[in-house]
């Protein structure tokens, strides 16, 4: 008879925490077992920290899984990247605690996106009490690539001085903006335009 044993970490994120496990391949996804989940969990600092999603994917190209997860602290919200190697999951990417552009958000929040030929993890989110469109609010979103292994970021702005229905301002990380990262960049205006309904 076999026995499963899980550390007091992952138990109590399953039993504290709504946790939502998807897929977002087509279930040709190299497994992993729950005990590597857990130790990668405890191993990368974030298993003292509320689990609210985990999202399996694949980058195409790779052999192993990546698995994208949500969890919040004290400190806000934090987007932590595994991936399946040989010898367990290690962290890819982890984005520490996210800034206040993304502090009302909720698991839902956390997506699995196609672009082209690759997967990438998109996480967003609203400032407090700035969560309008038309009177002013603050929006952030941040796209990771596991392709390039980078991380994207745009911050969008509307301000109560612009005439309503014109579109408020859209920054992006500088890394988004460089020569060959065109395609995260234009993924991330059009996220952000999805999210804000414009």
């Amino acid at each position: 008879m076999t026995k499963l044993v899980f550390s007091s970490v992952f138990c109590a994120a399953m039993v504290f925490s709504p946790l939502r496990i998807a897929s977002a391949s087509d279930g040709s996804l190299p497994g992993f077992r729950l005990k590597q989940l857990d130790t990668a969990i405890v191993n990368s600092g974030i298993g003292t920290q509320r689990i609210d999603s985990i999202l399996t994917f694949r980058d195409l190209g790779d052999a192993g899984a990546h698995i994208a997860i949500l969890s919040s602290s004290r400190s806000g919200w934090h987007v932590t990247i595994l991936f399946n190697l040989a010898g367990g999951l290690q962290v890819e990417w982890k984005s520490g605690g996210l800034h206040d552009d993304f502090s009302v958000s909720s698991s839902d929040a956390l997506e699995i996106d196609d672009l082209g030929d690759e997967q990438v993890v998109e996480f967003s989110g609203c400032a407090p009490h700035l969560c309008g469109g038309v009177d002013g609010g603050v929006f952030g979103m941040v796209l990771y690539a596991p392709h390039v292994r980078q991380a994207f970021y745009a911050h969008y702005h509307y301000g109560e001085d612009k005439p309503r229905g014109s579109f408020g301002s859209l920054d992006f990380s500088s890394n988004a903006t460089a020569v060959g990262n065109e395609r995260y960049k234009a993924a991330l205006d059009r996220a952000v335009r999805k999210k804000l309904g414009l």
